[in-house]
């Protein structure tokens, strides 16, 4: 309780600091173009966070002056820093097994400056140079690895850069340089009850995550129509002697690399979170963004279109059986001339699936690495267990946030967005690829019910004692938001 009040001080300050922001993103969602208009939709998304977490501004103790310079909100630039850890403490992906993080982040001038470092030190053949958050090289850096800092396995460097900007997850950043490249960096802050660090075990099973999501987009022209995926293969991350991927300070230093660069330059990618923000009130920059590009739209068509997108991708995906995780900070949005077109999938370690499901429908169960098998929820065992994770995260999240926000401005009422939405449900459930049995469930679970799933928060982070990596939740009942009475309002 202790720790929780003081994360809601912590929240509370920070929500008043945020203030200051703003003027500055409702004036840059207007004047910022090209890449930079990408970077104010993550800004923006951050500002408000999660909207359903009480401790969504908490930012573990940093200061009024730290959440500026670090924080997404302001869209600050800072330079990343950089240390060389020893070779064989370095666990690296498949996919970038014949490189370095200096030779995918740095042009040419910064990697040789980084590079001249290395010689001078004589690490260059037994050294690997890695960035690190410049929080991050403060204090945990020589909390954790004091041993491995005073025996030479790592070497803190003078070199600095690229310029990066956090995106709307904190610890993950954008490059000034490269836009299309964002760096996802381990963080000891914590935030909605977990703390921001980058471990193997999920570092291994968002590579597991991706390679279904690819397979699936490969076998069902419909999911692939609607979908396109990040390129998250490329990693880096300290490790033990022992190469186990459980072991926690795999999760204290390295990096993960994600890539935008294979989308069209056409598009503009807006975290789904962002149509759900108005710092200034009235409508959602975003949205009135996109209705500008796009003057034949309304609301209402926008609003449908999104529906259309992110429902259609949902109800394919549980029908194969397995969901990304579709909340407002994972779901890009990528707008052509306004126009919703497709989704883009990102941090892929928490893919959810139904293995027999799968099977059933040609796809091969990923081969994830679980610590506690009786309290995971990436394998599941029923269909409905699997309905869940789209019901509060997508729909009684994202979306609903999307609707009030519309509401609050008075653009689309609540009743009317609820109906548009029951609609597209209706339609994608009934049109899915999939036996009737399973589509009977399905309506069953979203459509008929009185209640279903929502997330709880408050209770499960007060009975946890020690805070981990993943946000303490538990399930909960609720009405069914999508079961319309006759004659209801």
């Amino acid at each position: 309780t202790d720790r929780t009040m003081r994360q809601l001080e912590d929240s509370l300050q920070n929500a008043a600091v945020k203030k200051d922001a703003a003027p500055l993103l409702a004036r840059d969602a207007v004047e910022a173009e090209g890449a930079r208009r990408c970077l104010v939709w993550e800004r923006m998304a951050a500002w408000r966070d999660r909207p359903f977490h009480p401790l969504s501004h908490s930012r573990g103790g940093w200061s009024a002056q730290e959440l500026k310079t670090y924080g997404p909100e302001f869209g600050a630039f800072f330079a990343l820093n950089w240390c060389a850890i020893a070779r064989d403490h370095v666990l690296s992906s498949p996919a970038s097994r014949d490189s370095d993080p200096s030779a995918e982040l740095l042009d040419p001038f910064q990697a040789a400056a980084l590079h001249a470092e290395l010689a001078r030190l004589d690490l260059s053949r037994t050294h690997m140079a890695v960035p690190l958050h410049p929080w991050q090289a403060k204090g945990p850096l020589r909390e954790h690895f004091s041993a491995e800092l005073e025996d030479g396995r790592i070497v803190p460097l003078n070199f600095q850069g690229p310029l990066v900007a956090a995106t709307s997850s904190l610890r993950t950043v954008s490059l000034l340089q490269r836009p299309e490249m964002h760096v996802k960096l381990p963080l000891d802050v914590e935030t909605l009850g977990v703390r921001r660090l980058l471990s193997a075990q999920s570092l291994h099973n968002a590579l597991k995550g991706a390679d279904l999501l690819q397979e699936a987009l490969n076998a069902r022209p419909r999911l692939a129509r609607r979908a396109s995926l990040a390129d998250e293969s490329r990693f880096w991350t300290f490790c033990e002697p022992s190469r186990d991927v459980l072991e926690p300070r795999t999760a204290l230093l390295g990096c993960a690399v994600r890539d935008f660069s294979m989308l069209p330059d056409r598009e503009t990618l807006v975290p789904l979170a962002s149509f759900a923000v108005a710092p200034l009130g009235g409508a959602a920059p975003a949205i009135e963004a996109a209705l500008r590009a796009c003057p034949d739209a309304s609301a209402e068509t926008f609003l449908y279109e999104l529906f259309e997108l992110l429902i259609g991708f949902a109800i394919d995906a549980l029908s194969c059986g397995f969901i990304p995780e579709m909340h407002g900070q994972n779901v890009l949005i990528a707008l052509a001339d306004g126009r919703p077109e497709r989704l883009v999938l990102r941090d892929h370690d928490t893919v959810r699936c139904v293995p027999d499901r799968l099977r059933a429908a040609g796809l091969k169960p990923p081969d994830y690495i679980i610590k506690d098998p009786k309290r995971a929820t990436m394998l599941l065992d029923r269909d409905e267990d699997l309905y869940a994770y789209a019901q509060t995260l997508l729909i009684d999240v994202a979306l609903r946030a999307v609707c009030e926000a519309l509401d609050a401005s008075n653009s689309l009422s609540l009743p009317t967005s609820r109906r548009l939405l029951r609609g597209v449900v209706e339609h994608a459930i009934a049109t899915t690829d999939a036996t009737e049995e399973t589509r009977r469930r399905m309506r069953a679970a979203f459509l008929e019910a009185s209640h279903w799933p929502f997330k709880q928060i408050l209770k499960p982070l007060l009975a946890t004692h020690q805070l981990g990596l993943g946000m303490p939740g538990s399930l909960g009942l609720a009405g069914n938001p999508l079961k319309i009475d006759e004659g209801s309002a």
